[in-house]
């Protein structure tokens, strides 16, 4: 048997790194962490105690049309989705609901400067402030 620990880390496929630094580590304020010096470029990002690691390609246009469609995405749980939204706005990033209130979850969704579809979810009922 397998013995999994946790998901380490999810990367994306980047074209550009400081397009992608300044949307993940300005608009989204994610606190950029060390990397090894690989023979390639890309960043670290800490997500909590796990890791968004990009990678920039050599060919993105590929790495693009290799998408399959908006379901592939990642979902980042935040304590306050209004503060998300307003971060969002003052970045001028657009950003779409997730319409999912009545379930108890509210979503809102928007995609990095190389279309990679983030995920921002708070479930409701959770106290925001006591998680901070």
């Amino acid at each position: 048997m397998i013995g999994f620990l946790k998901l380490h880390h999810v990367s994306f496929a980047i074209q550009d790194l400081k397009r992608a630094k300044q949307f993940f580590g300005g608009a989204l304020g994610l606190e950029e962490i060390s990397r090894p010096v690989f023979r390639f470029p890309g960043a670290w990002y800490a997500l909590g105690d796990r890791q968004l690691h990009l990678i920039q390609s050599p060919d993105p246009e590929s790495d693009r049309q290799r998408r399959i469609n908006r379901a592939d995405h990642v979902a980042l749980e935040v304590r306050d989705i209004q503060a998300v939204r307003n971060q969002l706005g003052e970045a001028g990033i657009e950003f779409r609901e997730g319409g999912n209130r009545d379930l108890g979850i509210e979503q809102l969704f928007c995609q990095d400067p190389d279309g990679h579809v983030i995920e921002f979810v708070h479930y409701l009922g959770t106290d925001q402030a006591a998680s901070g």
